[in-house]
């Protein structure tokens, strides 16, 4: 049970809840008093011990049960008669008794309904499967599958009909063989039902956990697009994770400039005087200078995930930045800066993506977004600033602004366009990217996180 308790935990944390070890430590110790008979007292005793926020309670209940509850459908329900299940219990001791215990357990309780009891069986098969590897919603049905085929039906069969044919040697009808028959075909679809629900639950709590480093490698790499909300949920904790190691890069960065790279000509020079023996050292100095970030985030359907990611790693990492300010697009462009200084980051991504002043459900008009930019914006745009645009360039036959773009390039330090399409996709039907290309100090693919840490390293490092 304490291993279940720590799964628990993990998948809490891997919802966002954090849990800490003494948590974790409160949460056992506070187990050990209250025992494991009482269930409500079971579940009062985690709940105290693991959630601190209201906000948190909708979660713990989702996962509780998840961790801690039967399957669904495992209640003890015979599918037969109660003088005719007496009768065939009977028969199913004596011919165990017989075999020396060679009947299939798994055989005895379908017969007898007791479904509560299947469970282990089907942990057990699950067991030698494996379902580590069970994540995502579309592999349920090739693991439940592999398990349900694990229980050895062929055996059972075999050892079904023995059974009938001993029980119609000893005088049973007709009619009640082919109740012990039906009874398990129906007891067999229930463990089926079984089988999908228990294998449901495994992938949603692997789901939950906190992601391994080998998960991750493979979430940050998996384009954007394909992703379920569970899948976006841990991958918006790994924004987090990859902001901090880059701010600690950048932090490192600063003080070896600040510190100063050996001037050896100068300290030569400087040490002429005692025969160029260096007692005195000249270091070289570089002076830093943060840039400052514009962040041009198309919305519309077919780029928004890229865009609401690169506005949460953008954020994050905010004071490594001399200035930052972001803008959203469809056909109509409005800044959202003030939603990050008014509101938690990951509220403010939510607000730039559904609350800005801008019609969310229209076509894509690049060219008008870089007018308005030039007749709005423009004079803002200084020697230090970089430009991020996040888009897939297709224009719906509109005019391409070219001549507002050439005007934001020849201003800012460099533009770079992230495209969320792979390259055989650009400049095919209404995508105009070839247009825009010569105008970016750079034109990249961003379809994954992976991509997204890329550019903004490549931008402050």
């Amino acid at each position: 049970m304490e291993q279940r308790v720590l799964s628990f935990i993990n998948g809490l944390r891997g919802r966002g809840i954090s849990v800490s070890p003494a948590e974790s430590i409160d949460a056992l110790n506070a187990l050990a008093v209250v025992g494991l008979e009482e269930p409500w007292a079971f579940r009062s005793a985690l709940r105290a011990s693991l959630v601190k926020r209201s906000k948190e309670l909708p979660v713990f209940e989702e996962l509780f049960p998840l961790y801690f509850c039967g399957l669904d459908g495992g209640e003890d329900k015979p599918l037969i008669g109660q003088d005719l299940l007496d009768r065939l219990e009977e028969q199913m001791a004596g011919m165990a008794e017989e075999r020396a215990g060679e009947l299939d357990p798994l055989l005895l309780m379908l017969l007898s309904g007791r479904g509560g009891e299947t469970g282990t069986f089907i942990r057990q098969a699950a067991n030698g499967v494996g379902t580590s590897q069970l994540i995502t919603k579309l592999q349920v049905g090739m693991y439940s599958r592999r398990i349900y085929e694990a229980l050895d039906w062929e055996r059972m069969e075999s050892q079904l009909e023995d059974m009938l044919a001993r029980l119609e040697e000893q005088g049973w009808s007709q009619e009640e063989l082919e109740a012990v028959e039906e009874a398990f075909r129906a007891s067999r679809e229930i463990l089926k039902q079984q089988v999908k629900s228990y294998v449901e639950r495994e992938q949603t709590r692997n789901a939950a956990k906190e992601p391994g480093a080998e998960r991750l490698e493979r979430l940050m790499n998996r384009p954007l697009s394909t992703m379920d909300e569970l899948e976006l949920q841990q991958l918006r904790k790994v924004v987090d994770v990859l902001a901090r190691k880059l701010r600690n890069r950048i932090s490192l960065r600063e003080k070896r400039i600040k510190k100063g790279k050996l001037d050896v000509r100068a300290t030569l020079r400087k040490n002429m005087q005692h025969g160029g023996v260096p007692f005195e050292l000249v270091l070289r100095r570089k002076r830093i200078e943060k840039a400052e970030l514009m962040v041009l985030c198309d919305v519309s359907s077919s780029v928004a995930r890229v865009s609401q990611f690169m506005l949460q790693f953008v954020y994050t990492i905010q004071d490594c930045l001399a200035k930052v300010r972001s803008f959203v697009f469809v056909d109509d462009l409005g800044e959202v800066t003030e939603f990050f200084r008014e509101e938690e980051i990951e509220e403010g991504v939510r607000m730039a993506l559904s609350e800005a002043d801008i019609p969310y459900h229209v076509r894509s008009d690049f060219g008008e977004v870089f007018n308005f930019f030039c007749r709005r914006y423009l004079q803002d745009v200084g020697y230090r600033t970089h430009i991020l645009i996040i888009g897939d360039a297709r224009n719906n036959y509109n005019d391409s602004g070219i001549a507002s773009l050439e005007r934001i390039s020849e201003r800012a330090k460099g533009l770079i366009w992230l495209n969320p399409e792979t390259e055989p996709f650009w400049d095919t039907g209404d995508s105009v990217i070839g247009e825009y290309k010569p105008y970016c100090r750079e034109v990249r693919v961003c379809r994954t996180l992976r991509d997204l840490e890329d550019t903004v390293s490549s931008l402050l490092l």
